[in-house]
């Protein structure tokens, strides 16, 4: 149904160890709906049998899946240059594979989360399988 895809320019070929925990809302309706988290060397998918994709496009106009991605890499963290202020939150823009990446203000988690992904995810009729991507870039030298 869906991928989402994470590269880092300094990480090439190596494990981010990445795990993308749904929230509340987003663990309702992947049991309601049958959706199944797979998570990648890259990323995570999202999984269904073509049937339920079908009926999901045409029940939801959109599905809201909100993810909390962590790390227990620490070389994630330590060479990555962060585009906004940590912790931060990657939101898809309706029609865009590629997430933008936006501030998460005043969260006081004792453990954060590397990152947060939002999607509003619009099923393909056909069943066809959507990728997003986060792109994170190396710290330069100083």
């Amino acid at each position: 149904m869906l991928a989402i895809v994470v590269s880092h320019a300094h990480l090439v070929g190596r494990a981010m160890d990445l795990r993308f925990i749904p929230n509340l809302e987003t663990t309702a309706l992947m049991l309601r709906e049958g959706l199944l988290l797979r998570h990648t060397p890259d990323g995570a998918e999202l999984w269904c049998d073509a049937a339920q994709v079908s009926a999901a496009a045409q029940r939801f106009v959109v599905l809201p899946l909100v993810f909390q991605v962590f790390t227990r890499n620490a070389r994630v963290q330590s060479c990555t240059h962060w585009p906004v202020a940590r912790p931060l939150r990657y939101v898809c823009v309706e029609g865009k594979a590629q997430i933008q990446a936006e501030t998460l203000a005043g969260s006081g988690a004792s453990r954060r989360p590397l990152l947060s992904v939002e999607i509003d995810h619009r099923p393909a009729r056909d069943g066809a399988c959507a990728i997003y991507r986060i792109a994170l870039a190396a710290k330069r030298p100083d």
